[in-house]
């Protein structure tokens, strides 16, 4: 066929001697005998079921190695795949390297594990955990240039609270992807922020967006970051920069953060203006918490139709909601709608049979109309679904204190304490139980249990202030004094200017000092000059 087509284009270009113009060459009409070699429809069908039968059964050539399918009902619950982990690889299948869509399988695979190992309990648990990181370390040796399999296991690892091990798998990441991976950047940051390495975080933060401007995920991190520092201003520049970096498609949590911003400033209008802007994008009008967000802002400030609309609106985006679902039922419970209350909690319990949040808001609710022994049934519903939330032991254990159960609630307690004994929401645990014992008489346990709370959460507001009265009871005035000090000294007091603003203001900016200092320094400098230049022809006419 190469020699014919190259004859074909050969005639084509050779001058004309007869002088009319060649005829064009025709496509050659196979005969009957030749007509078996193009496969007919049915032909063509036989063979696709031969190719499937070959790969489903493993065996000849065209096998595929190293594919691990998950059940179709494991694919619907997570999705298409794409950037399973988010650590973007962004790249074909290299020479030598197994095929993407192996590795992508595995990940999924292992991403499963890892969110369902979070509600398991006991061997499930670990065994879970356990498989997992084999399958993240496996993608690893398939192709380390994955930045997906760093994010992953980080993960994993922080979720065992393996920080050390965690940090040497980032900077392995980093190192494998030339430091151009901006996903292992952020999920390296988002980890010392969590730790409280927050000058450490800053920079990991600011090498995620040098890695890519256009990263979200970094801006919003460490926006988040500079707020919990009491920085609202750097904040606010970090969320309208990863806006303006976004493109076309910026992301609805940049608009929520500088709302939420702006309405726990007292500035509700600004508050509006970036809600309204965040549901006009793409992204924005399809995004729950966006208007869960709004509907909460409104509902703060008294406008019941206007909130009640944004609940249902965000309900439309995504039906399924157990946020909105338990949002919009307490919502209701504060006007004294019970009735609406409970219907929306049982709605949202049924969507959502294994969120244990929707039941311990509706147990709490049961309790207080009552119905205590539907209570506990919910508790206890709300613990086999994840013995890990600790708000719900904490729920049932004041529910048993109230009727009386003493007993029975200091057990309840101590099952708060064993499930997450290091977190922050333990201190509401503590708090609980040493209102408990308090209570009972039992004053020196309570201080204990006091002084754990507020080593889990220093800025817990409302165990300092159970503290200060069980000293002012006992007489302990100066005690009493030192600890209302001691929580004085925990609380951030963020003092922000009268025209602070989280509007966007192209002239201003949290680096406006910094370029202010910049140019006075040039103008420093030019003065010097002229200064030294008039010496220097001062000097000069001297010499002359």
């Amino acid at each position: 066929m190469p020699g014919e087509a190259a004859a074909t284009a050969e005639a084509l270009s050779a001058p004309c001697c007869s002088g009319s113009p060649p005829a064009p060459p025709r496509c050659p009409i196979p005969s009957r005998r030749h007509r078996r070699a193009f496969p007919t429809r049915r032909r063509r069908f036989s063979n696709a079921r031969r190719l499937m039968v070959m790969m489903e059964a493993g065996g000849g050539a065209m096998s595929i190695p190293n594919v691990d399918i998950p059940p179709p009902r494991v694919l619907e619950e997570i999705g298409p795949p794409v950037d399973v982990e988010g650590g973007g690889s962004g790249e074909g299948n290299a020479p030598g390297k197994p095929l993407k869509i192996n590795r992508d399988l595995l990940l999924y695979r292992c991403r499963v594990r890892r969110r369902r190992a979070e509600t398991a309990a006991g061997s499930q648990r670990s065994e879970m955990l356990r498989e997992a990181e084999e399958g993240y370390r496996r993608v690893i040796s398939m192709d380390a240039t994955d930045g997906r399999s760093y994010v992953g296991l980080g993960r994993l690892m922080v979720q065992q609270r393996r920080f050390e091990e965690a940090r040497k798998v980032y900077e392995g990441g980093c190192t494998a992807t030339q430091g151009c991976n901006a996903y292992v950047w952020t999920a390296w940051a988002n980890l010392e922020a969590m730790v409280g390495s927050v000058p450490r975080a800053r920079k990991l933060y600011d090498a995620a967006v040098v890695a890519d401007r256009g990263h979200q995920a970094a801006w919003h991190g460490w926006g988040m970051l500079e707020k919990r520092e009491g920085d609202y201003a750097r904040a606010r520049d970090c969320w309208i920069k990863g806006i303006r970096n976004a493109g076309r498609a910026p992301s609805p949590y940049l608009f929520n953060s500088l709302a939420v911003l702006a309405a726990g400033l007292g500035r509700q209008e600004e508050a509006r203006e970036w809600f309204s802007k965040g549901t006009r994008t793409a992204k924005g009008a399809g995004s729950f918490a966006l208007w869960q967000a709004w509907a909460l802002m409104e509902a703060e400030n008294g406008d019941k139709e206007a909130a009640q609309g944004l609940f249902g609106r965000a309900l439309e985006v995504n039906p399924r909601s157990r946020y909105t679902y338990l949002a919009w039922a307490l919502f209701e419970k504060d006007q004294g709608r019970l009735d609406k209350a409970l219907e929306l909690l049982e709605k949202g319990h049924r969507l959502n049979r294994r969120d244990p949040a929707i039941l311990q808001a509706w147990g709490v609710l049961e309790a207080q109309m009552g119905n205590f022994d539907k209570a506990g049934r919910l508790f206890e519903k709300g613990t086999r679904a994840d013995r890990n939330t600790q708000r719900v032991w904490q729920a049932w254990g004041v529910m048993e204190f109230r009727r009386g159960n003493v007993g029975r609630a200091r057990e309840l307690f101590q099952e708060g304490v064993w499930a997450g004994p290091n977190t922050k929401d333990v201190a509401y645990v503590f708090q609980a139980w040493g209102v408990l014992e308090m209570g009972a008489g039992n004053t020196v346990l309570a201080r204990e249990l006091f002084k754990c709370a507020v080593k889990a959460d220093p800025k817990n507001e409302t165990t300092w202030s159970t503290w200060v009265q069980l000293e002012e009871r006992l007489g302990a005035y100066e005690r009493a004094n030192e600890l209302r000090n001691m929580s004085m000294q925990r609380r951030v007091e963020v003092v922000v200017p009268r025209s602070f603003t989280t509007l966007e203001d192209k002239g201003s900016t949290s680096l406006q000092p910094l370029f202010e200092k910049i140019s006075e320094w040039f103008q420093n400098f030019g003065t010097l000059s002229r200064d030294e230049s008039e010496d220097e022809q001062d000097v000069g006419e001297e010499e002359n």
